[in-house]
């Protein structure tokens, strides 16, 4: 495969260097994303920020994001030239822009928007993001609360309560419209270039698993006037050594997924081009609930089974991840909320009031032994209290468990992951925890998480809008990337015990550990929602955060920057704290 790739590139820079010999030939910006084929390309279906940045290309939703005068990106109008809020907050009424048309030519209409947005919503598709739908208002036949007129170009959304980021929402590629006549519940018709009509700024014109999805400039998009660039080649690979030579060849003009091994030296020879931008995003270890995490001496309930979870996370050391391991301005979580979230309230959830810190002693030598921190010899303690046999003593440094079960951990190979995974394992291998690893591709590692049947990976989450509700609701019931599997049934996995048989659907949880996932946290998240009093809202987000880290299930690590490089000519690139980047307007000099 590393040969196929390095032949390939090798051709493409040759094509490459062909193109920058004459200023008549076309603008294109090539790039590697990392993460290599998504899962899916369909706006509705992707749940991945690779794939959302590539799917932007090529859609566009009712608001999206420009230039202002002062040079920062904000939130305007896109495929809509204007909305109007009503006063209580229930209405949201938009215009279309007039002569609006799809990639293919044919013009799109209010009903074509509110039937994708029916589609996208369905219990039928099973989006993961479906449930993001549930902020609109339902009419009496169960259809979402819209009312649309072509010839006047309206489309009138209703909600049952206010919700304060439904504009973000509409900017969010699962809202961004289409051709439902084009498309299928699979997916499949998101890698047909033919099929994948869309209302942005690009039209696919290949799609190569693991090799390159191209696009070339959309002559329909309503602002094609000031798109300067023809086209754009996204590469696929998981392959750092690959994507960097690439950037370094010039076969590529701006690359993700990048070693920190490499820093040093990009710095010294690249001056200004390694950028850490810094994203709205939380790296964490999730373990699946079912998942019996108890010695084979005793047998552990499942709330004692979260508190052994907790544990293991607690014991890894936060600061040297960060500090010599992914080296790129990141920050230790304290929490799952990451740096610079807002609430509502507070602009940073880390600062306000009421919100936990869990890992306040990740850097910090113990009183009992210097050799551990102060939130491992926490989590040891912890470990022995519930029963786990060891030898040695934490006074003595020198504790081993020694009837821990073995942890099946996989994981994609992109960016740092290999480094940091390496890090965990041999962290917990130091105290006799053995985790297996196994390495998979993006692609089939998201399919092995959708269907339960991973006992613990690594994940990142990074922004869809800048608000605490986007965190919380990975992890309703109902989400499709609640990979823990809380308030989920069991899916694919088979080596659970009696005892973790329903541990997701049964009375577990909540901070009293008697009360299933729904009432502890869905409830929770529910009433965050529909909260209008900014206090009240910041203090349940608060509660439900955790509820969360009560269960174990989640183990942050840091809260994220993007490692990327882009080559100075490229000029007027949008990047988000989301993490998202946006090409409509950028320019080759």
């Amino acid at each position: 495969m590393r040969k196929t790739i390095a032949l390939v590139l090798a051709l493409v820079m040759v094509l490459s260097l062909a193109s920058f010999a004459s200023a008549d030939e076309p603008k294109i910006i090539s790039m590697f994303l990392g993460g290599g084929t998504p899962l899916s390309m369909d706006p509705a279906l992707n749940s991945a920020s690779t794939g959302s940045n590539i799917i932007r290309s090529a859609f566009a939703g009712l608001t999206g994001f420009q230039y202002d005068e002062s040079g920062e990106p904000v939130m305007a109008p896109e495929i809509a030239e204007s909305y109007e809020v009503s006063e209580d907050g229930l209405t949201y009424s938009f215009v279309l822009r007039e002569n609006l048309k799809w990639s293919d030519g044919s013009d799109c209409t209010a009903t074509q928007i509110k039937e994708a947005w029916e589609r996208a919503a369905s219990a039928e598709l099973g989006a993961d993001y479906g449930f993001l739908y549930d902020v609109i208002d339902r009419a009496e036949d169960g259809s979402l609360a819209i009312d649309v007129d072509d010839a006047a170009r309206t489309f009138v959304v209703h909600l049952p309560q206010p919700c304060a980021y439904f504009l973000d929402l509409c900017a969010f590629v699962p809202f961004y419209p289409v051709r439902v006549d084009l498309a299928d519940n699979e997916g499949i018709w998101a890698t047909n270039p033919d099929t994948y009509v869309g209302l942005g700024a690009f039209k696919m014109t290949k799609y190569a698993v693991d090799d390159v999805i191209t696009f070339e400039k959309n002559p329909y998009y309503w602002n094609a006037d000031a798109v300067k660039i023809d086209g754009l080649n996204f590469y696929l690979s998981e392959d750092n050594t690959a994507i960097l030579t690439a950037y370094e060849n010039d076969t590529v003009q701006y690359i993700q997924s990048i070693s920190s091994s490499e820093f040093d030296r990009l710095n010294a020879t690249y001056p200004g081009e390694l950028a850490f931008w810094p994203t709205q995003g939380t790296y964490y270890i999730l373990f699946n609930v079912y998942k019996d995490m108890s010695p084979s001496s005793k047998q552990l309930t499942v709330q004692e089974q979260s508190l052994a979870r907790f544990a293991l996370g607690q014991l890894i050391n936060r600061y040297e991840v960060v500090t010599y391991v992914t080296k790129g301005g990141e920050n230790p979580a304290t929490g799952f909320f990451p740096d610079s979230l807002s609430d509502g309230l507070n602009s940073n959830v880390r600062e306000g009031n009421g919100y936990g810190i869990w890992y306040a002693g990740t850097n910090d030598p113990s009183d009992i032994n210097p050799d551990y921190t102060y939130d491992q010899v926490e989590a040891l303690q912890t470990l022995i209290d519930l029963g786990y046999p060891y030898t040695g003593s934490i006074e003595g440094g020198d504790i081993v468990f020694t009837d821990f079960p073995s942890i099946e951990f996989a994981f994609n190979n992109s960016g740092n992951n290999a480094l940091i995974i390496q890090y965990v394992q041999e962290t917990w291998n130091q105290f006799g925890i053995t985790g297996v690893v196994n390495q998979e591709a993006w692609a089939t590692l998201q399919t092995k998480l959708k269907a339960g049947d991973a006992e613990a990976a690594r994940m990142g989450w990074i922004a869809d809008f800048n608000d605490v509700v986007n965190f919380l609701e990975i992890f309703i019931s109902a989400s499709g990337n609640n990979y823990p599997r809380l308030g989920r049934s069991i899916g694919d996995y088979t080596r659970n015990s009696e005892v973790t048989a329903d541990a997701g659907v049964g009375a577990y949880w909540g901070l009293d550990g008697d009360k299933t996932w729904a009432e502890a946290y869905d409830a929770l998240v529910d009433a965050v929602k529909a909260a209008t009093d900014p206090e009240e809202r910041a203090a349940l987000a608060a509660e439900a955060e955790k509820v969360l880290m009560a269960t174990g299930g989640v183990a942050p690590l840091y809260y994220y920057t993007t490692a990327q490089m882009l080559k100075p000519n490229v000029k007027d690139v949008i990047r988000l704290a989301t993490g998202d980047v946006i090409w409509t307007y950028a320019d080759i000099e």
